[in-house]
């Protein structure tokens, strides 16, 4: 009976050292590092490569500044910017939320969802006060729609709204 159990143990303690013995490509550790190592990549390269500058029609201030708005494409691979026909920056509630609304018109070929970051940030550019995101699903070719955001930060006057990434998936 002990020769079966010293067999077994044998086989067993074979097995573990040819697994520990493996070349380090074949281990599923360094499998999983490298595919969190792409994603991160993939994520890194699309959001920070492609921006486009567009003119005042599509900001709106809370009072009367103004500042020129640079748009990211985000995760959305064609640029949406035209898209979007208005940006209400909303005015403060009772109990001090802000609800600014984007109205956006789907001028591509396909069903669409939108996800629209607007912004709240000083006239200058240079304080970041709040940000809300916007999403609009399953929008069709030639459909508008308005969607409101919600800010709960203390927006401080003179402080302007304007989107800053608006990402356009076909569904």
């Amino acid at each position: 009976m002990s020769d079966e159990k010293d067999a077994k143990a044998e086989a067993k303690a074979a097995k573990a050292k040819a697994k520990a013995l493996r070349p380090w490509f074949k281990k599923k550790r360094f499998w999983l590092l490298g595919l969190i190592g792409v994603i991160i990549v993939i994520q890194v390269a699309g959001g920070s490569d492609s921006t486009t500058t567009t003119s005042s029609d599509s900001e709106e201030v809370v009072d009367d500044n103004s500042t020129e708005n640079t748009i990211s494409t985000g995760l959305g691979s064609k640029d949406a910017t035209a898209d979007i026909d208005s940006v209400d920056c909303g005015t403060v509630d009772s109990i001090g939320v802000r609800y600014p609304e984007v109205k956006v018109t789907n001028r591509s070929e396909k069903t669409s969802t939108y996800f629209i970051t607007v912004d709240f940030e000083s006239a200058d550019g240079s304080t970041k006060y709040d940000e809300t995101i916007v999403m609009i699903t399953s929008l069709n070719p030639g459909q508008s729609m308005t969607e409101k955001g919600m800010v709960m930060g203390d927006i401080p006057d003179g402080a302007v709204c304007k989107v800053s990434e608006i990402q356009r998936t076909a569904d």
